[in-house]
């Protein structure tokens, strides 16, 4: 009797232990692409040293942004991601006359976070010699503030409040929503929405020095709005509501909705929608 209550307990044990397991979900695989390639010479004269390091944060609570500063040169990425923590890549660059030198120099970055800012920086802030960029995963519904002066900011998958803000460096913006703003003063824009229309108070976009390209779905609702000074604006949309002139558009595609505003000064604009595809006629024996 004794072996038979013994092997019921083992058996009840394995059960529950099993259950736990079907319960328990896996973690997200973290999809980073940022990677060091083979070392090479920054110029002629310096030699270059990469390293990766990688961080996890708490997500910012609602209404708090998450503000990562590139300093003067790195460019950040941000990705929307399906776990609920903030995953950080910082790709860590140091350029001196050695090797030895350059491998000390990165060594001396800190890569820092606190009261949900991050940036990097040496202890004596010395801003020559080393660089640093981001690849970011945050859960969707992330408000985050990106700064850079030599650098690219892009953003893909995200709704909420989005600052982007950079001096020498592209803007991408890709299927976001929510009250974006992003600005550069040299380098282009490149923004492709996606869904039936764009959720939140709205986007504004613009470069000086830049061209605008802007991919939009078939079947898409919102107010667009396009200038540039000194170059040409060209659109492909399905609406017929438009007006096209060589500086400006304006244009309602399905029911309008929120202000959608791009803008640049030296370079052309390029607005485009795939062609609506027909709907396949009724089969008869149906």
């Amino acid at each position: 009797m004794k072996y038979v209550l013994l092997g019921l307990c083992l058996l009840l044990n394995a059960g529950a232990a099993l259950a736990q397991k079907k319960n328990v979900q896996a973690a997200p695989t973290i999809p980073f692409t940022l990677a060091c390639t083979s070392p090479v010479a920054a110029n002629a004269l310096q030699k270059q040293y990469c390293e990766t390091r990688d961080l996890t944060l708490p997500a910012p609570p609602a209404g708090t942004a998450l503000t990562i500063d590139a300093r003067v040169n790195g460019g950040i990425s941000v990705r929307a991601w399906a776990g609920s923590t903030v995953q950080v890549r910082a790709l860590v660059v140091g350029r001196a006359a050695t090797p030895e030198a350059a491998k000390a120099l990165a060594a001396a970055v800190q890569v820092a976070t606190q009261n949900n800012l991050l940036r990097a920086a040496r202890a004596n802030e010395v801003l020559d010699g080393w660089s640093v960029d981001y690849e970011v995963l945050v859960p969707a519904q992330t408000d985050v503030v990106l700064k850079a002066v030599n650098g690219s900011l892009s953003v893909e998958g995200v709704s909420g409040n989005i600052r982007l803000e950079t001096t020498n460096g592209g803007l991408t913006l890709r299927n976001v929503n929510g009250n974006v703003r992003a600005q550069t003063t040299n380098g282009p824009v490149s923004i492709a929405l996606a869904g039936p229309g764009w959720l939140g108070p709205g986007l504004e976009a613009a470069t000086v020095n830049g061209s605008v390209e802007w991919q939009l779905p078939a079947v898409y609702a919102g107010t667009l709005l396009a200038r540039t000074t000194r170059g040409k604006v060209s659109a492909e949309l399905n609406t017929k509501r438009k007006s096209v002139l060589p500086h400006n558009l304006a244009a309602t595609l399905g029911k309008g909705g929120a202000q959608l505003k791009v803008s640049t000064v030296n370079g052309s604009i390029a607005v485009r929608q795939p062609a609506e595809t027909a709907a396949p006629p009724a089969d008869p024996a149906e």
